[in-house]
């Protein structure tokens, strides 16, 4: 499925190419999360913004794909600044319980779509790319809010074996669109 992929980023970038700035990973169980111990998490976190920073993104936001409810998760909400990228870990696997709990907090912000997302997503603003690991054929419920200008790429791997040339991979996919945020070709 991606066997294409290198050849084409190979190709010079050009200034019609897509801009990375903030991307979402999606994927895990919670079970899978809480398996893993604190070096084998630090090397994930360094693998994503590593490769985030390679393609010029300033932000990682990783987000489980899993039904549980976070309450119940040992892992916490956490932000690690790596290789100039920040990556901010989410154990909310359920996107309206994680805009309710953001908008519960704030009650002194007068809401409009700007106020929202500022909320939700902070200096990271809407992610550009949203890699969901997995089949193509389900979404994770946590993406309620990201799918709206976000695009999408489908990874078929498990969270225990992302890595690396897989999230290189993604990210080649997404170099090789061209965003039109629902305009069409003339």
């Amino acid at each position: 499925m991606f066997s294409h992929i290198r050849r084409k980023r190979e190709a010079k970038i050009s200034s019609s190419s897509p801009q990375l700035r903030h991307v979402v990973v999606a994927g895990g169980e919670l079970d899978d999360w809480e398996s893993m111990s604190a070096d084998q998490w630090s090397g994930r976190v360094g693998v994503l913004a590593t490769v985030a920073a390679a393609h010029g993104a300033r932000w990682v936001t990783v987000f489980p794909f899993g039904s549980r409810p976070a309450p119940a998760c040992q892992v916490t909400a956490t932000s690690y600044d790596v290789a100039g990228v920040r990556v901010l870990v989410s154990p909310q696997a359920d996107g309206r319980r994680r805009i309710a709990e953001t908008l519960r907090v704030a009650s002194d912000v007068g809401f409009d779509e700007d106020s929202v997302e500022q909320l939700l997503h902070g200096e990271a603003g809407e992610p550009d790319l949203v890699v969901v690991l997995g089949s193509d054929d389900r979404l994770p419920p946590s993406l309620v809010w990201e799918l709206a200008y976000s695009e999408l790429v489908f990874l078929p791997v498990e969270w225990a074996v992302l890595d690396g040339e897989r999230l290189d991979d993604a990210l080649g996919v997404y170099f090789g669109r061209e965003r039109r945020f629902g305009g069409v070709d003339e």
